[in-house]
């Protein structure tokens, strides 16, 4: 009884090590398009809103590549120090950045070349197509460092300097705030100043990340022959869970922009604007969540300390879930003046808008639940289930709930496709979790 005791505070005192720097990061990496938002509701207005928020899939296309690589590889490399084999947690190193700045460049040269081409695939009309495309211009230029800080972001943090990621963080996202302000209210440089200085931000935030090798604080190292064909293969299963749900916020974004479009108008997509980008930090608040047990939990998975690895899994869900019931709670007592303050004062609006947020995210503890699993399931290298986990709750349900719902609830039920969604998976797969033992 006192082992179990012993055994619980050294796996908490682990995880809470990781936790807090991990949540200030993953947030600060989701902060940089509220800053955008929250500048360009004031310099800009609606219509701006209604570009930032047409933009956001374009973000979470690009993160993604970089989390598949980035999480594939913190992954791989801690299962791979955990059962002693070093050389190969080097070669999964060098892969990653290596393959991260090849994508940062051939997505930057396609962005650039397809500005406009992107801009009306992700649905925008002639009344925001200015404002969408001077937002993507300064951002496309910086693809290469955005890709790299994405991957190094958990390249780091699994190599044991969560701190320093939280530093990145805070720094480059205090640069996009401060430059915000600059571009869009004094210089009045609109939704091409919000692009600007949030390139800026998350360049320096990558910059700083690079001193983790210059400082060698790194236990992982560029090696020369790094190519292995079955490793990488190994890489992107381990990341590709982690990979579509992001895509998958994306992808959901662009359905709701689409569905509210069509049903309500601009309005309605500058409400979501609002949600999707609270709910983007939120997410990163339960990403985090789920990141600070992913070390804990491949390593010990991979010297085969299995009560470590439970109790890491425990106390995430624990803290997720709690963590989106007071984000709940929060929103329901400010969505009035979120709404009054950042798209209309008119009482139909903030009407509209409030109930919104209170169908939006009435499940959002689910969200956190479904966050922490999805990556546990990664962890421990069932990337099958993490995989067909993502899928089924960021497309599958999402397109299917997306037909349905709104038939019979109009735009309310664009609104619980999303809570209805997290519920659905949750009961599924945590069933299937259960029934395989794992």
């Amino acid at each position: 009884m006192e082992n179990a005791i012993i055994l619980k505070k050294s796996v908490l005192k682990s995880y809470l090590k990781y936790l807090l720097p991990t949540v200030i990061g993953m947030v600060t990496y989701s902060l940089y398009c509220l800053a955008d938002v929250l500048f360009v509701s004031l310099g800009v207005g609606k219509d701006g809103l209604a570009a930032l928020n047409i933009s956001l899939p374009i973000f979470t296309l690009y993160s993604s590549l970089a989390i598949l690589i980035g999480v594939g590889a913190s992954i791989t490399m801690g299962i791979c120090k955990g059962e002693g084999l070093h050389q190969l947690a080097n070669k999964v190193f060098t892969m990653a950045l290596v393959t991260s700045g090849i994508l940062g460049i051939l997505f930057m040269i396609f962005s650039i070349l397809f500005t406009e081409k992107l801009a009306l695939l992700l649905g925008a009309n002639d009344l925001i197509m200015a404002d969408v495309l001077a937002y993507l211009l300064p951002v496309t230029w910086g693809i290469f460092f955005y890709m790299l800080y994405g991957t190094l972001t958990v390249v780091v943090r699994g190599d044991g300097n969560p701190t320093l990621v939280m530093i990145a963080g805070i720094v480059g996202n205090s640069i996009n705030i401060l430059l915000d302000y600059v571009f869009i209210i004094p210089l009045n440089m609109g939704t091409f100043g919000a692009g600007l200085a949030t390139a800026i931000g998350f360049s320096i935030s990558m910059f700083i990340l690079c001193f983790h090798f210059i400082l060698k604080k790194n236990t992982v190292h560029f090696t020369r022959n790094f190519f292995d064909k079955s490793l990488f293969i190994r890489l992107v299963k381990n990341g590709t869970g982690a990979s579509l749900l992001e895509v998958s916020t994306g992808f959901t974004i662009f359905l709701l922009n689409l569905a509210l479009m069509q049903v309500s108008g601009s309005t309605a997509v500058a409400i979501f604007s609002i949600i999707s980008n609270i709910a983007f930090i939120a997410k990163g608040l339960f990403g985090g969540m789920a990141q600070a047990s992913q070390p804990i939990i491949s390593l010990n998975y991979g010297q085969k300390n299995f009560e470590i690895v439970k109790l890491a899994y425990r106390y995430a869900m624990i803290i997720a879930g709690s963590t989106g019931l007071i984000v709940f709670i929060l929103l329901g007592i400010f969505s009035k003046f979120l709404i009054s303050s950042l798209v209309s004062s008119e009482a139909s609006i903030i009407l509209q808008g409030t109930t919104a947020i209170w169908l939006y995210f009435i499940a959002f503890s689910f969200t956190g639940f479904n966050t922490v699993l999805m990556y546990y399931f990664q962890s421990i290298e069932h990337s099958l289930y993490s995989t067909l986990m993502s899928l089924t709750r960021g497309i599958v349900l999402i397109f299917i709930l997306l037909l349905v719902l709104p038939l019979f609830l109009g735009e309310k039920g664009i609104w619980l496709v999303s809570p209805v969604t997290e519920v659905l998976t949750f009961s599924f797969f945590m069933m299937l979790k259960r029934k395989k033992t794992l």
